[in-house]
């Protein structure tokens, strides 16, 4: 009977671990938002191009994407931030990176702005945002495909 208790231990652990598994996969927005858990985003560095034939400017950033294993994503929408001097947000935008080449650990990716109110002295931020609210999951690709 001793013996009976310690396993007993571990039978209600493992069975919410089943469920949660089970409910993940049922549900594929959970399951998006534990692989895009694993994964992670820092503005290594920025180029800024200017055409001025078009009057416009363009953004290059330098992305370092990580990820931690699990489940791959092809893709990953990422929130980038532009800072201005003082640290306030000027402009936000969600762009969509292919990660499919990303290997546990990291990559570096790089994402193209356009149109944005930048001027010198400005910064970048960039993060994986979780959990996605339902209401914005429509503005996240990898929701909408289902990835």
């Amino acid at each position: 009977m001793a013996r009976l208790l310690p396993l007993a231990r571990f039978a209600l652990p493992l069975a919410l671990v089943a469920a949660l598994g089970a409910a993940c996969a049922r549900d594929p927005a959970r399951r998006i938002e534990a692989a895009r858990a694993r994964y992670s985003a820092t503005v290594q560095s920025f180029v800024v191009r200017d055409d001025p034939e078009a009057s416009r400017q363009q953004i290059v950033l330098d992305v370092l994407v990580e990820w931690k294993g699990g489940e791959p994503l092809p893709g990953l929408t990422l929130d980038v931030s532009m800072i201005d001097p003082g640290g306030r947000e000027k402009a936000r935008r969600r762009v969509y990176a292919d990660v499919s080449r990303v290997d546990r650990g990291g990559a570096q990716v790089s994402l193209v702005l356009e149109e944005v109110p930048y001027a010198a002295g400005d910064g970048f931020s960039v993060e994986v945002r979780g959990p996605v609210p339902a209401a914005e999951r429509g503005d996240y690709r990898e929701f909408a495909s289902g990835s």
